[in-house]
């Protein structure tokens, strides 16, 4: 079996929009693919980065709007964000839950076969915390398992700020207005959030724990 680990990743962070490798006009998209011509640049990079991750795993991925069209179809689908507590604090999708909360109130080690027809999708920065786990559930017997582009992706979508269903929010459940981005290579969410990262300590944290 695969341990949970539930460690908040505390840490230093920091809070920045000023140091982007692109000094480009960002009206944010409104479209839906991810080979749109008006896609911004600050975009197109994050999908790049989040298309290389994710290729590390024999695992299906989704597009933020993949993932949102199956949400409205309203079918039976778990996100499950394997991202720190002090990440999911900033902004997390709505009615996702934690790895720790997927493991315990799951059973996963015992019981998977009870999540025959449920699609699970799990999402972290850009899709690397997020495939390693998403192989690990396959591997456990898990049915239907997706890796997602990650939130810093999600956050260019139109539907991601906002009231809406699929708007991101906070840990008070309230319209997200930053975006824990984990640290600086992946600051390239959507610039109606402001950026908020981890310090050298906190980084290092987060990923021996998180």
């Amino acid at each position: 079996s695969v341990s949970a680990p539930c460690a908040a990743g505390r840490g230093v962070m920091q809070s920045s929009h000023d140091d982007s490798s692109f000094d480009v006009d960002d009206d944010d998209d409104t479209t839906a693919g991810n080979d749109d011509d008006r896609m911004t640049e600050r975009h197109r990079a994050i999908i790049r980065k989040a298309e290389y991750h994710c290729g590390a795993f024999d695992v299906p991925v989704l597009t933020a709007q993949e993932l949102i069209a199956l949400r409205q179809k309203d079918e039976a689908i778990i996100v499950v964000d394997v991202r720190t507590e002090a990440e999911r604090r900033v902004a997390r999708l709505p009615r996702s839950v934690s790895r720790c909360y997927f493991e315990k109130a799951l059973r996963l080690n015992a019981d998977a076969a009870s999540l025959r027809g449920v699609k699970i999708v799990v999402i972290c920065t850009v899709g690397r915390r997020s495939g390693h786990y998403a192989r690990q559930l396959v591997m456990r017997s898990c049915e239907n398992v997706f890796n997602s582009q990650g939130i810093v992706a999600y956050s260019h979508h139109h539907l991601a700020r906002g009231a809406g269903p699929h708007a991101l929010v906070d840990e008070e459940g309230r319209p997200a207005t930053r975006l824990h981005v984990y640290a600086r290579p992946w600051d390239l969410g959507s610039e109606r959030f402001e950026s908020v990262r981890f310090g050298l300590v906190g980084a290092a944290r987060a990923a021996m724990f998180g």
